[in-house]
């Protein structure tokens, strides 16, 4: 569904807003949605909140390099909050 209209490359990327019109789903969370599943089942799409920002189809290794590295960062601070909401919920014991 998202993986067919999307464009090749990071400079191609489509804006959720866009994408959201376009395949009338609604909101930009069932647009996420939508990308997770798909993503889940195989495909590989790409996005990027360099401004305009959007989704997109790699061009080449380095697009998905530089998206493995985003995410990597990402969950890196996402578990940094665990770790310590973690903590604090022991020391409140």
């Amino acid at each position: 569904m998202v993986k067919e209209i999307l464009k090749t490359g990071q400079c191609n990327a489509l804006s959720p807003k866009y994408l959201v019109k376009r395949l009338n789903l609604g909101t930009v969370r069932a647009l996420q949605k939508q990308v997770e599943k798909e993503r889940r089942e195989g495909a590989v799409i790409l996005s990027t909140s360099i401004p305009p920002g959007g989704y997109y189809l790699p061009e080449n290794e380095r697009e998905v390099r530089q998206f493995i590295k985003t995410l990597e960062n990402r969950a890196g601070n996402t578990l940094g909050a665990l770790k310590s909401a973690r903590a604090y919920l022991e020391d409140i014991k």
